[in-house]
């Protein structure tokens, strides 16, 4: 190794080799080391570890110790492992300590990452044959400070260990030679036998056969295997809700963030928290560096996951394919033989998760459910991703479908050699990324080529309606008013073979319905109209009142006013409109039993009766709530100047939480605007977020540059900042993390 080779050693890969921990990683990005190399040359330029921010005494004896090991290999002699001591006391010229056991400080320096590890085990495990009182008092200091400040020493040193007095001493030292012991034992072990047995005792598995027999037979561990028995096995409530909501294992039902909220006694919203947070901390693709508590359930699959040399035999299974799909034979295969029952998308997620720097996912699993956009689940080499956008060439193709009138035929290499989609052309790569895009299009929309040669690929023509189209004429067919249900009836029987036929959810079809220019309701039950019939009122029984009303000067009597609505909605009656007037905030009542509208000035000789505010019908509310939807693209929030949008909210909250009972009908309607309306948001500084982002967004592909600090562009420059501290402290969401990175990239 040479000391250019130094500067190819990242951070990172000195914390996936284990050569340092995390709490170091942090503290070698406080002091901008990027790689080996700086931190070398930060050693022998004399300076102290213990300057860099948040670096204790650990940190201190990690990075000195690679420092020493890293330099006796450059040099080519291994005894400059001996004798370390604080870099201050180098600096100072103080002398160096004098070891009583000189010989077993040199047994410990020359051991391998590995063996200290096991040594480690080692250390905590003779403790537990000793006293209370001595076992508590050497646990309070690492094995780290024991060997180097205490091990090799004379014995009566040990009195010098906070609490451990002189009833302990004779303990104290048969300890020690028990340890010495043990490090002259791990120092003579073939590397290779005692990596085998600390990866059993690592993985809980040291007496399982089948693990064993497996080792034996191919040569590595069962991984998958593993992570299988810790997940079975582990009955921690965040795991539980983790393998609950996601397809982890095969033929196993996913549920819902309200059935998983039900099963464990706590609130939907928290339910989706912890799933959130447990998947980001264990299999979600990120790069972020996570610090987790030593306690922490998490912490044993982190470590699983985080020892490439463990998994490396999955890159033998994939061999050089450029694309793997959940269809692979040879990852079916290997979960055969090593008698899992994982379903293929978590392993690929898996896959993708551990070797992020050769492989890039798509479709792969996603917390918030919103971008659904890939059928499937593939992971594409990073070599072909770097210089092809697969996302933008799925869109192209998507839009093709979706306005293609006519069959038609391409040629997928020609097309491929002239798209848009190239990040970075490069036409030794055409026919790689050819063969990925043939595999992409028969898994997502079932193209496939139509010769021999396997270059000409078919474009159907697209025979799928517009559902705005098939909800107009369903109306039009019918020639009057229509039930959601009887139009989701003919909906079915015209388009058998579509999602929501399939999901047999009428729901779905409500947004068309309201969206639709040429179609609106009548009443408040569900039944929708065309516009265009002016023989049949449109809107509600309130809307005739108002109408009605408007028309005269003067308050009319209730009798007058059912009589001119009954025109319109025969099916009411008395009873319902003097309801509708006394419990609507539009109407007035005066005295004989007249009434007038809010909004209107009359005579003198009126006068007006005052009543206490009417709560509106849970009815009225839910029309209410989705007309505010509909309107405005999110729920109503708490903090509005709107009033009306604040007292929303408010019978929201307290419907979805159960605070207000709703009896089985109600309940229903409940969950059908849950499920209608699931995208939009229900946190107001989440819908302004996206909305500054949109901006930011637009600005950037606008004025291909980043806003300035002054005048109109100030806001935007601020939100930016704003949203930078929020990434790099944890406040963003998941997704509000993935936009910011977008836009990081984009800039």
């Amino acid at each position: 190794m040479s000391r250019e080779d130094l500067k190819k050693i990242k951070i990172d890969d000195l914390l996936c080799s284990e050569q340092i921990s995390v709490r170091t990683v942090n503290c070698c990005n406080n002091a901008r080391f990027d790689t080996l190399f700086d931190i070398i040359s930060y050693f022998e330029q004399g300076e102290s570890f213990s300057n860099i921010r948040n670096a204790g005494r650990k940190t201190c004896l990690e990075l000195e110790e690679l420092c020493k090991k890293t330099l006796a290999i450059l040099s080519g002699n291994d005894s400059c492992h001996i004798n370390i001591v604080q870099r201050k006391e180098l600096n100072s010229n103080a002398s160096l300590p004098r070891y009583a056991d000189k010989e077993t400080m040199e047994l410990y320096l020359s051991l391998t990452s590995v063996q200290k590890e096991e040594l480690k085990t080692g250390f905590n495990h003779l403790l537990q044959n000793y006293s209370v009182r001595t076992k508590n008092s050497l646990s309070a200091i690492s094995i780290e400070e024991f060997i180097l400040d205490f091990l090799c020493f004379s014995d009566d040193k040990l009195l010098k260990i906070k609490n451990f007095g002189k009833i302990s001493l004779n303990e104290g030292i048969e300890f020690k030679h028990r340890l010495k012991r043990k490090i002259q034992k791990l120092s003579s072990i073939p590397k290779e036998q005692l990596e085998k047995e600390r990866k059993l005792n690592k993985y809980g598995i040291s007496n399982n056969e089948f693990c064993i027999s497996f080792y034996e037979k191919h040569d590595h561990f069962p991984m998958f295997w593993i992570l299988e028995q810790h997940l079975k096995h582990d009955k921690t409530r965040d795991i539980e809700i983790l393998i609950d909501l996601f397809p982890i294992f095969q033929n196993k039902p996913q549920h819902t963030l309200e059935e998983v909220a039900d099963k464990q006694r706590i609130t939907r919203e928290r339910v989706r928290q912890i799933r959130n947070d447990v998947f980001y901390k264990t299999f979600e693709i990120t790069d972020d560096i996570i610090d987790y508590k030593n306690k922490s359930i998490l912490l044993k699959y982190v470590q699983l996951l985080q020892n490439k040399n463990d998994w490396a035999y999955i890159l033998d299974v994939i061999g050089e394919a450029e694309i793997v799909s959940p269809i692979s034979y040879e990852i079916q295969e290997k979960l055969k033989k090593e008698e899992c029952l994982f379903s293929v998308e978590f392993v690929l997620q898996i896959i993708a998760y551990i070797f992020r720097d050769e492989f890039a996912i798509y479709g792969g699993f996603d917390v918030n459910n919103r971008d659904k956009s890939w059928k499937s689940i593939y992971l594409i080499r990073k070599t072909l991703t770097k210089i092809f956008d697969f996302e933008k060439m799925k869109e192209e193709f998507n839009n093709k479908l979706v306005d293609n009138t006519t069959d038609y035929l391409i040629d997928l290499e020609n097309y491929i050699a002239n798209t848009q989609s190239w990040k970075q052309f490069d036409f030794d790569k055409i026919n790689e990324i050819t063969k990925v895009v043939k595999d992409l299009l028969l898994h997502e929309f079932g193209l496939y080529s139509e010769d021999i040669d396997g270059n000409l690929i078919k474009i159907p023509a697209n025979k799928e309606r517009n559902l705005l189209d098939v909800v107009y004429e369903i109306l039009q067919t019918k020639g009057e008013p229509m039930h959601l249900d009887e139009i989701f009836v003919e909906f079915k029987r015209i388009m058998p073979e579509h999602k929501y036929t399939q999901e047999n959810n009428m729901d779905r079809l409500r947004p068309y319905l309201q969206r639709h220019d040429d179609i609106t309701f009548r009443k408040r039950s569900s039944i929708y109209i065309l516009k265009e019939w002016r023989h049949i009122r449109s809107g509600t029984i309130r809307d005739v009142i108002l109408e009605f009303l408007l028309a005269n000067d003067l308050p009319q009597t209730v009798e007058t006013i059912t009589e001119y609505v009954l025109q319109h909605f025969p099916e009411t009656n008395q009873k319902n409109i003097h309801s509708t007037m006394f419990s609507g905030k539009n109407f007035v009542q005066f005295k004989d039993g007249l009434f007038g509208l809010v909004s209107k000035e009359y005579s003198l000789k009126y006068e007006a009766i005052e009543r206490e505010s009417q709560r509106k019908s849970f009815e009225q509310r839910l029309t209410d709530l989705e007309k505010f939807i509909v309107e405005n693209e999110h729920f109503p929030f708490s903090s509005s100047e709107d009033k009306e949008e604040e007292s929303l909210c408010r019978w929201w909250c307290r419907i979805v939480s159960g605070k207000q009972t709703v009896n089985e009908t109600q309940q229903k309607e409940v969950e059908r605007i849950k499920r209608s309306y699931t995208d939009y948001d229900v946190d107001k500084n989440a819908y302004e977020w996206n909305l500054n982002y949109n901006k930011f967004k637009m600005f950037i592909l606008e004025n291909r540059r980043v806003p300035s600090a002054r005048g109109d562009e100030k806001f935007l420059y601020g939100w930016l900042r704003r949203a930078k501290n929020d990434f790099l402290n944890y406040r963003l969401s998941e997704e509000q993390r993935k936009k910011y990175i977008e836009l990081a990239k984009l800039i």
